[in-house]
C-alpha cells in the first residue's frame, strides 16, 4: 500500500491588551494512531514556557496536552509541529447490510476500542436538542435504504443546501441558528449531519483534523492558508466506523489527516483553557500542510 507523508505545522497566537498573570489549556493536537495512521513526530512549543505540562489520553482514546503558565504575560504562542503517514486509498461506501428504520444499536454496546455507543447518540452541549433537524431529515426517511446509502445522502444534502460562509456563525452558535440560515463552515456541517443521524439511532462522531488544499492551476499554496477542519464516522455493525465529509461531498481519503474523534466540537477543541487577568484577549491561528 502507497503511504503518503506529511509535515504539519499548528501555530495559535494569543495577545492580551493587559496582564494575564495564570493561565491553564488543555490542547487536542496530537494525531491519533489508528487506522493505518502513524505519527512519525511531534512536538509542541509554548511561549512563555510552561510551569507544568502533562500528557494523557482521555476517555475516546485521543493523546490531550495539559500546560499551565503561572507568570504574568501579555503574549501566548503555542506551535503544534507534526510528521505524519497516511496510507493512501481509494473513497469506497461499504453496504451496511441493513436498512436505516431496521438498525437498532443497545446504548450499552461497544465499539470495536472499547467505547460505549451510548456517548454518540445522545444530545451534547453542542446540540442539546435535535428537533431543529428533523424537518431537513425527513425527505431521506425513505423506508428499507441502506443505512450508508442514507448517511452518504444526508451529507451530500447538506453539501448542496448550506452555504460555506466563513463568519457566518461561532463556536457557540446554536444548532437551530445554522438549520434557518442554511449557513456556516466545516464545524457547523459536521454537527447538523450528527444530529441528523443521531436523531434516527445512527452512531455518529465529530472529528477533528486537517484536509491538505491544493492551490488553483499554476498557482503557489499560500503559507498559512490551510485551516482545522472537521468530519464526521458514522458506525454500523458491519462497517464499524466511517468518514464521510459534508463540507466537501466526499468520503475522507490520504488527504484527511486525523486528530481527534468525541462527542462534538467541544470535545476536541485544538485549544481550550481558562485563564486569571484583565482586558481583551486577540487571536490568530495559521496552520500549514505539507506534503514531504
Amino acid at each position: 500500500m502507497n503511504q503518503v507523508r506529511y509535515r504539519i505545522r499548528h501555530r495559535t497566537a494569543y495577545t492580551y491588551s493587559g496582564r494575564i498573570d495564570l493561565y491553564h489549556s488543555l490542547a487536542h493536537l496530537r494525531p491519533r494512531e489508528d487506522e493505518g495512521q502513524e505519527t512519525l513526530a511531534h512536538r509542541i512549543e509554548v511561549i512563555p514556557e510552561p510551569k507544568v505540562r502533562a500528557e494523557r489520553r482521555d476517555c475516546f482514546g485521543n493523546i490531550t496536552n495539559y500546560f499551565s503558565i503561572e507568570q504574568s504575560h501579555d503574549f501566548l504562542e503555542v506551535i503544534a509541529t507534526t510528521t505524519v503517514l497516511r496510507p493512501e486509498h481509494a473513497a469506497n461506501l461499504p453496504d451496511s447490510k441493513v436498512a436505516w428504520n431496521d438498525l437498532v444499536v443497545a446504548p450499552s454496546q461497544k465499539d470495536a476500542s472499547g467505547v460505549r455507543l451510548a456517548n454518540y447518540l445522545l444530545p451534547t452541549p453542542a446540540f442539546p436538542s435535535f428537533a431543529s433537524v428533523s424537518g431537513f431529515l425527513a425527505p431521506s426517511l425513505v423506508p428499507g435504504r441502506d443505512t450508508m446509502a442514507l448517511v452518504n445522502e444526508v451529507m451530500g444534502r447538506i453539501f448542496n443546501e448550506f452555504d460555506y460562509v466563513p463568519g457566518a456563525t461561532e463556536t457557540g452558535t446554536p444548532l437551530e441558528t445554522v438549520v434557518q440560515q442554511r449557513a456556516g463552515v466545516c464545524q457547523d456541517f459536521s454537527h447538523v449531519m450528527i444530529a441528523a443521524l443521531r436523531t434516527i439511532g445512527i452512531p455518529a462522531r465529530y472529528v477533528s483534523g486537517y484536509l491538505e488544499t491544493q492551490p488553483p492551476p499554476g498557482k503557489a499554496k499560500l503559507q498559512g492558508a490551510d485551516a482545522s477542519h472537521a468530519w464526521v464516522e458514522a458506525w454500523t455493525p458491519a462497517t464499524g466506523w466511517v468518514g464521510f465529509d459534508p463540507t466537501n461531498n466526499l468520503l475522507p481519503t490520504s488527504r484527511h489527516v486525523k486528530i481527534c474523534h468525541g462527542r462534538d466540537y467541544f470535545d476536541v477543541q485544538p485549544l481550550k483553557g481558562i485563564f486569571l487577568g484583565t482586558g481583551t484577549q486577540g487571536l490568530h491561528v495559521e496552520v500549514d500542510v505539507e506534503r514531504m
